[in-house]
């Protein structure tokens, strides 16, 4: 056995291992698995690197954890019906481990998912016991530290999760997979990073300049001093000295460059205005929006925004982006979790109750509104209308 798998918090250490897939690994080659091309740690640096990355992640991974996510089962009349707080799948959901709460759990699967477009669930055991017994853990695990290992007649062998060099082996029983499609490779998600990445890259890079130039006194930096005859080394250097003295560091802005008649001063390239250094920030922001979904003004570009935009563009937010976004995630969650919780989850289905969500409400009032004139044409009966409502 290549171990437990340790530090999935805070050192904490879950104890199960894919023993024969434990096995098999030391006869593998060390790049075995596939995904870590499409996980690359660095694609995690731009969140702690990129305020447009930052805002729209954050933004995504906070709606993601604010409406309930219930438990639901079929009624007598053949509705969904919520399970309740004390069934063992909800309690499973709202409790998550005992150092997670629900929403860290949802937090930590939309960020993982918009940087890396895969997120992993290991389905913990509190005690030592087989995959056969339901989990009473859920704990979110960094994708660029898991592999995929495939198999020709199971598709999935299993996962490797490697943290400091240690490798853990685990079930395909013992892990929810989301992922994104990817159509360059099935056994990876496709990562919003790879296409927002350039355009992020282009902001940080006119943030970079903009600081190393005012850093420097505001000074151009791409300055060419021709001599008018021959100059020696010493000169050189006397002449850098004197030049970072008298002009670099924030305190020496703006002074005035003099120089003799030995020298005649040139500028390279571009200034700020030329290189049109706001509208790139603005074009980085834009693309980053579009990659991840995100109307501008809930980015706090407000440059054109007014209460009814902002409203509107809520109201965008979740209907083109959080509610396609959470459907997805609850059916990995129906298809990962729900069969490995045993008997007492047969025929359940975990659905996000969407009622309590204010830039929803609105759009709720119209379909009531619309779903009433048509029970009261006749074209709707009331239980279908309930069916369409979930209820």
């Amino acid at each position: 056995m290549l171990g437990t798998l340790r530090e999935v918090m805070d050192g904490i250490a879950v104890r199960r291992a894919n023993v024969p897939l434990a096995a098999s690994l030391r006869t593998l080659a060390p790049d075995r698995g596939v995904g870590a091309e499409w996980q690359s740690s660095g694609y995690g640096e731009y969140y702690a690197r990129s305020a447009d990355v930052y805002a729209a992640v954050k933004l995504r991974a906070e709606a993601a954890s604010r409406p309930p996510l219930q438990v639901r089962e079929v009624d007598a009349s053949g509705a969904w019906r919520w399970v309740g707080p004390e069934h063992p799948a909800q309690r499973l959901l709202d409790t998550v481990n005992g150092w997670w709460s629900r929403s860290d759990l949802l937090i930590a699967t939309e960020t993982y998912l918009c940087l890396w477009g895969a997120a992993f669930w290991y389905l913990g055991r509190s005690v030592k016991a087989s995959a056969s017994v339901a989990p009473d853990e859920i704990w979110a695990l960094r994708p660029d530290r898991v592999r995929i290992v495939r198999d020709p007649e199971r598709y999935v062998a299993g996962f490797v999760y490697e943290e400091r060099g240690r490798e853990t082996a685990l079930l395909p029983e013992e892990v929810v997979w989301f992922r994104y499609f990817n159509p360059l490779e099935e056994f990876a998600g496709f990562a919003p990073m790879a296409a927002a990445r350039l355009t992020a890259d282009m902001g940080m890079d006119a943030l970079r300049f903009n600081r190393e130039f005012f850093r420097n006194g505001a000074q151009p930096q791409d300055l060419v001093f021709r001599a008018n005859g021959p100059v020696t080394d010493g000169q050189i250097t006397e002449f850098y000295s004197r030049l970072e003295a008298r002009h670099a560091g924030p305190g020496r802005a703006h002074l005035p460059l003099v120089t003799g008649d030995a020298w005649d001063v040139q500028r390279l390239g571009l200034n700020q205005r030329d290189m049109e250094w706001l509208a790139g920030l603005r074009w980085s922001l834009e693309g980053v929006a579009r990659v991840y979904g995100v109307p501008l003004p809930l980015l706090e570009d407000f440059s054109h925004a007014t209460l009814n935009n902002v409203r509107e563009a809520r109201r965008m937010f979740w209907e083109k982006t959080m509610v396609p976004e959470l459907t997805f995630l609850a059916g990995a969650i129906n298809e990962g979790l729900i069969p490995r919780l045993g008997p007492s989850a047969r025929g359940l289905s975990v659905a996000f109750d969407l009622t309590q969500v204010e830039a929803l409400s609105e759009t709720e009032s119209e379909r009531t509104k619309r779903q009433v004139a048509l029970v009261q044409a006749g074209i709707l009966t009331q239980e279908e209308a309930r069916r369409e409502r979930g209820l």
